[in-house]
């Protein structure tokens, strides 16, 4: 019999610093064995710290700051990122110029991110030690592919994208960093079929799919998983009568019959920031954490594994 492991995941931190931090930390209050991000680590946002005349000026959740000694803008900055942004030292003319030029501003934005993500990384190497067997960090389809390279430099973490991640005990995770499409057209998407095909070529790298985990981003279709405000055209809410926004299922149809065909232990979700829950698909145990990276509140999910058995599964928040 495998000894039990514990598993600590999380999903859709999208660049809250504060998030992470709590995640890294709970490695040892939780006692997990394995630490697991399940997509979208990045930032949805780049802001201008700009500087002019000796200060540097900046607007956090709307309300404007300045920092007038390197002490302040390191606090400020430091405040940017557990807002869930992306700060960017430059000046009012630099910034517009990358305003005006077409692609520069995107550039920037990927660039800034991924030295987010190394500060990130180093981080949680001086932090965790050898408190924690596994790092594991998957992306999503917010996520720059470029991350892929910063996350496997660091001998404190491993990618889990495109590869079988295989834990003392047999336990192997099989790990989609792809959604379906989304109104807003992200880095990482994949039509319908072609989800399937990722699927079913990863499964057959599988040892004992009875035994493995599906670390799949998107969640579910039609399931407590996958529900989302229903958009219009213009991207914005549809309302109902009554003031409230109308829903809809958004998830995958290829992952929900992956779940129902292969039947593993386990499987982790997020995307879906709304639908945090559980759902089972017979013997297996499908949960989306959730998501309240907006508040600096960290939503996961505590699983025990025992052999081929979840022993438990909570939801957790901190």
């Amino acid at each position: 019999m495998a000894k039990p492991t514990r598993i600590l995941f999380v999903a859709d931190l999208h660049g809250s610093a504060v998030c992470w931090r709590k995640f890294i930390n709970a490695a040892k209050v939780y006692r997990a064995q394995v630490l697991l991000v399940g997509g979208d680590i990045a930032a949805k946002t780049l802001t201008p710290v700009l500087e002019n005349g000796g200060s540097w000026s900046a607007t956090i959740d709307g309300k404007a700051r300045t920092a007038r000694s390197l002490e302040e803008l390191e606090n400020l900055e430091a405040a940017l990122r557990d807002a869930a942004t992306v700060p960017f030292r430059t000046t009012p003319s630099e910034w517009e110029e990358l305003r005006a030029k077409p692609g520069a501003l995107d550039q920037q934005f990927e660039a800034s991110s991924l030295e987010e993500l190394k500060r990130w990384l180093d981080w949680a190497h001086s932090r965790l030690g050898k408190e924690c067997g596994h790092l594991l960090l998957g992306l999503g389809n917010d996520d720059f592919t470029s991350m892929e390279s910063v996350i496997e430099a660091e001998p404190a973490a491993e990618l889990t994208d495109r590869q079988i991640i295989r834990l003392e005990g047999g336990w192997e995770i099989l790990t989609l960093p792809y959604s379906n499409p989304t109104p807003w057209k992200t880095h990482r998407e994949l039509p319908e079929e072609k989800l399937r095909e990722v699927i079913a070529e990863s499964v057959t790298k599988l040892e004992r799919p009875a035994s493995a985990i599906f670390n799949m981003h998107v969640p579910p279709f039609n399931t407590p998983l996958d529900v989302a405000p229903k958009l219009d055209a213009g991207l914005r809410k549809v309302m109902r009568a009554g003031g409230e926004a109308e829903m809809a299922h958004v998830g995958s149809t290829a992952v929900r019959e992956a779940l129902e065909v292969h039947q593993p232990l386990l499987g982790l979700h997020g995307h879906i920031h709304e639908s945090r829950g559980t759902v089972r698909f017979g013997r297996t145990l499908a949960m989306n954490c959730g998501s309240a990276y907006n508040e600096g509140t960290l939503l996961g999910a505590l699983v025990d594994l025992q052999g081929e058995v979840v022993q438990s599964a909570v939801l957790t928040s901190g």
